[in-house]
């Protein structure tokens, strides 16, 4: 039975990852659900994991959820997008999860930057496309980022019991 959770455990640890490029996979969830199915069910009573992990997980989980919007919100920035861009870029992630996943979180994103870009600000074309890339960037970057950071809390996770 032990061998069976532990199937489970990393099984949810990988649709985690995987979370990050299928947005209808709830990766920071998958990974909590292998910690406490850990702590719970396989580590041996009064033993599981300790109280810093626990602390180090809710910090490290925070920032998995901040990441998409911060980072994307950061690059359309420095491509030259205005603050309306930037909102215009974290409302697309999200509505993005919702129309045409994955690619949705790619595209409305790139899209409404642009919109807003040419539509509210005013600017050219290529200013407006040069946002937009922006956006595209903050995606990948934010991609990498959880990738890293779910890496650490595996790892950790490892290390910790």
């Amino acid at each position: 039975m032990e061998i069976l959770l532990w199937v489970v455990v990393v099984l949810l640890f990988l649709l985690s990852i995987a979370g990050i490029f299928l947005p209808v996979l709830p990766d920071t969830i998958l990974l909590w659900g292998g910690f406490l199915l850990y702590h719970f069910f396989i580590a041996d009573p009064g033993a599981g994991l300790p109280a810093s992990f626990w602390w180090g997980m809710v910090v490290l989980s925070i920032l998995l959820y901040g990441a998409d919007l911060l980072t994307n919100m950061y690059f359309v920035k420095k491509y030259g997008g205005s603050k309306w861009s930037s909102i215009a870029a974290a409302a697309g992630i999200i509505l993005g999860i919702f129309v045409f996943p994955p690619f949705g979180m790619l595209i409305l994103p790139f899209v409404f930057v642009v919109l807003v870009e040419l539509m509210v600000q005013k600017q050219s074309m290529e200013r407006a496309v040069k946002a937009g890339v922006g956006s595209l960037i903050g995606f990948l970057g934010s991609a990498v980022v959880k990738v890293i950071l779910q890496v650490t809390m595996i790892i950790w996770f490892f290390i910790a019991r």
